[in-house]
């Protein structure tokens, strides 16, 4: 007896609820920098700094989940309520995928299997444990890939999706001449017209909304900085792109498309060679895939091609630019099995993720749910009980936000201080106002901090093993 297969809706369903359990039973502490900051700034209910310029919504979105955490009387730390949140938009993404596949004609469990590949893909998988903005961009593209690969795609709604996979981040912007493309195939522009328009307005309205009620910018300058975001981060809060030389740059990218798939730097011997070849086995069927120049797979590599022209010019090292190519990548992949029997199909997605799950469990996911293997919260909870309670601290790195959300410790960032002068300008400030100054050892690793600290006073406080403290005093 044939076995009936799932409405497509009862399937996505279950998919997201797999998906978030599977997440949800794995925890990371890697803390990444920008999701500590987005959980000061949540638990402050800071909204100047929530609405960055280049991905507004995310920090909305993650204070108003904190917000209902603390309704049903959660005191914790935000950075958790964002981590399950992140869980949540992974899983949502991985249904969505599946969902995405059943239109384009793949059957049930081959679709539930890539969604599957997908969500233990290295950079799916990751970043759907992290606190970070990402995967709200990667489900909304998803959303709006989906839509426009329908059999009767509405232009207004697949505008209402990708604005909100922008208002996720701005590198989505990309993605827009892949759904023009399917939208005006037919050589009717007309199509385009309703998506732009509501892509427009969508994304428009809250960037005027945050604009007025939260940045509120006094002058145009304070406008181009909010806007700028990420692209005005030096010190002076200049203009600085983020690119390397093409010739860098290339294989960077190349490198990081595979390393979405399993992370295989650092391995050795038959690990590095089983990460590459997981990474590699994906990648060809993707390929064979694209050889077949059907509207979807010109439209995946429009979409490839979109994200690729941004992310080869700015930061083609940085992996979770990325995430949303594994939508493509998988997508064309399936396709790139269609020669094979279902059986086989299926059986080659099985096996992949199977693999898949071992290796970057092993080698990502559990290492970073030990604390021992993030240096910086070691620091942290170090200083915690090795620096007094209203000391100021400092710090570098993610230091600068770990030691204010994990110790509650004042820091002074040592980015803005790399002058010596200017340095021990600000130490003066803080003793003459009679404030306490710490340094942890590991800190002062940083290149020629030791030696300006020394000259400036620098006294042993406390010791544990490799720990050490010490307290930063001018010489009496």
């Amino acid at each position: 007896m044939k076995k009936t297969a799932w409405p497509e809706g009862r399937t996505t369903a279950a998919i997201f609820i797999a998906v978030l359990l599977f997440n949800l039973s794995q925890r990371s502490l890697f803390y990444n920098f920008d999701g500590i900051a987005c959980a000061i700034a949540v638990e402050l209910s800071d909204f100047k700094h929530l609405v960055h310029g280049n991905h507004l919504a995310y920090g909305v979105v993650g204070w108003c989940f904190d917000k209902i955490w603390r309704v049903f009387g959660y005191q914790g730390q935000s950075v958790l309520v964002l981590q399950v949140l992140d869980s949540v938009l992974g899983a949502a993404g991985a249904a969505i995928f599946s969902s995405l596949l059943r239109r384009m004609g793949r059957g049930e469990r081959e679709s539930v299997l890539a969604a599957a590949a997908l969500a233990v893909s290295h950079a799916w998988w990751f970043w759907s444990l992290e606190a970070q903005v990402y995967m709200l961009g990667a489900l909304f593209a998803a959303l709006a890939a989906r839509e426009v690969l329908s059999e009767k795609p509405r232009p207004a709604l697949v505008g209402l999706w990708h604005a909100g996979a922008i208002l996720g981040h701005v590198g989505h912007l990309m993605a827009l001449p892949a759904l023009l493309f399917v939208l005006t195939r037919k050589r009717n522009p007309r199509e385009a017209f309703p998506y732009l328009s509501s892509l427009s307005v969508a994304v428009a309205i809250p960037y005027i909304c945050a604009g007025l009620f939260a940045v509120d910018p006094s002058s145009f300058n304070d406008l181009r900085l909010w806007l700028l975001g990420s692209a005005a981060l030096t010190t002076d809060r200049s203009f600085h792109w983020h690119s390397i030389p093409l010739s860098s740059a290339l294989p960077a990218w190349l490198g990081m498309s595979l390393r979405i798939f399993t992370e295989f730097v650092g391995r050795q011997g038959p690990s590095w060679f089983a990460g590459v070849a997981l990474a590699v086995l994906p990648l060809l069927a993707a390929a064979r895939g694209a050889a077949d120049r059907t509207r979807e797979s010109v439209f995946w590599l429009l979409w490839l091609a979109g994200y690729a022209v941004l992310f080869i010019a700015w930061e083609p090292y940085t992996i979770v630019y990325r995430v949303s190519d594994l939508l493509a990548l998988w997508a064309l992949a399936t396709m790139g099995l269609k020669s094979l029997p279902a059986r086989a199909r299926q059986g080659a997605l099985v096996a992949w993720t199977a693999a898949a799950l071992a290796f970057n469990l092993t080698y990502v996911v559990r290492p970073a749910a030990d604390p021992a293997n993030n240096p910086d919260l070691v620091e942290a909870e170090w200083t915690k009980i090795s620096a007094p309670e209203h000391a100021w601290v400092l710090a570098n790195g993610r230091g600068a936000v770990y030691i204010p959300y994990f110790t509650a410790r004042r820091p002074v960032n040592l980015r803005y201080y790399t002058d010596e002068k200017a340095l021990h300008a600000r130490l003066d400030a803080l003793t003459g106002a009679g404030e306490a100054v710490y340094v942890s050892g590991r800190t002062l690793l940083e290149e020629g901090l030791r030696g300006k600290l020394e000259r400036y006073g620098l006294h042993p406080s406390a010791a544990a093993g490799n720990l050490a403290m010490y307290r930063v005093q001018r010489f009496k």
